[in-house]
């Protein structure tokens, strides 16, 4: 390649990168807010015993983008599964974690459209002590 050629890739990649930055930055900025007020927290204990099972339910169905779920790290969350209600006794799993957790919020980021989640943790170690959830309103 001739040094004319490398001169004029360089130049064309440094007047396209501030063009692709300037691009991405409506996406960066879109109006995600917290959607969770209102929530109500039902906690239950799971059929064996061992685990727990916690549900936040939501006053009307919302868009949800992101799910930060706050614990005590001292305590991992160890096979958890996070649940979102997609009709009356319909639930979908939104992520099933075999690993333990251990930072503190774990944050999951998953389109989807509900008015409850559920957190179904097999291990008597560990609980939720907050989710938040953004997204907007429909």
């Amino acid at each position: 390649m001739t040094s004319q050629k490398k001169i004029s890739n360089i130049v064309f990649v440094c007047a396209l990168f501030p063009c692709t930055i300037l691009g991405c930055l409506p996406v960066a900025t879109q109006n995600i807010a917290r959607v969770d007020g209102g929530m109500t927290e039902v906690y239950e204990v799971s059929e064996s015993g061992l685990g727990s099972i916690q549900k936040w339910i939501l006053p009307e169905r919302r868009a949800i983008s992101r799910i930060e779920i706050y614990f005590d790290p001292i305590e991992p969350l160890k096979n958890m599964t996070v649940y979102a209600r997609m009709g009356e006794g319909k639930w979908r799993t939104v992520k099933a974690f075999k690993t333990p957790i251990r930072k503190s919020p774990h944050i999951i980021r998953t389109p989807l459209v509900t008015d409850a989640i559920r957190i179904v943790l097999s291990s008597s170690m560990g609980s939720v002590d907050q989710l938040r959830l953004y997204g907007s309103s429909l």
